[in-house]
């Protein structure tokens, strides 16, 4: 008897649940399992059905709580990304620790979902999702889903502060004369 192949390699695509976010990790996913990398895809309940009706042939989707009601204003982003760490968090490492026993249930003929090796978390979803990885002893991967230019600005931040452009408020101190 052949012995059974190996679970193809399991990844954890985590995105921040907001317009400009999902579609482009959605897009991550299905890069990803195009080079034959199972994909589990997290998802808020509130937006799990909507991503569901849009995708012709999504990942693996799991629809975890955001810990806010339904009709709670997702647009207050500080309360939605606070309730994503107190409620999201756990579930997620629950969902990468049952990943562990499913391997055992894996058929061996290389379609089992397996172990969930990496974690793919948006910049925004905040540290949270990275250090659920690093306590279940998988990879992780952070991606930026907006504009390098966005990028630039936040990280700009600090220097910006130091040189007393703006305070830590982001109120401007000073005028910055730019020469291009």
């Amino acid at each position: 008897m052949a012995s059974p192949l190996p679970a193809r390699p399991h990844a954890l695509v985590v995105p921040f649940p907001a317009q400009g976010h999902v579609i482009p990790l959605m897009e991550v996913a299905h890069a990803l399992a195009d080079r034959g990398v199972a994909v589990t895809f997290v998802n808020t309940e509130f937006n799990h059905g909507r991503v569901v009706a849009a995708m012709p042939s999504p990942p693996r989707l799991v629809a975890v709580p955001d810990g806010m009601g339904p009709d709670d204003d997702r647009n207050n982003l500080l309360r939605l990304t606070v309730f994503m760490q107190e409620h999201m968090a756990p579930r997620v490492e629950e969902l990468i620790r049952r990943s562990g026993e499913e391997e055992a249930a894996v058929d061996g003929d290389g379609d089992g979902w397996g172990r969930i090796r990496c974690v793919v978390a948006d910049y925004d979803v905040g540290t949270w999702a990275l250090d659920v990885a690093r306590r279940t002893g998988v990879k992780s991967a952070a991606v930026w889903p907006a504009s390098a230019a966005v990028m630039a600005s936040l990280l700009s931040v600090p220097e910006l502060i130091r040189d007393k452009i703006i305070d830590a408020h982001g109120k401007r101190k000073r005028q910055m004369n730019c020469l291009f």
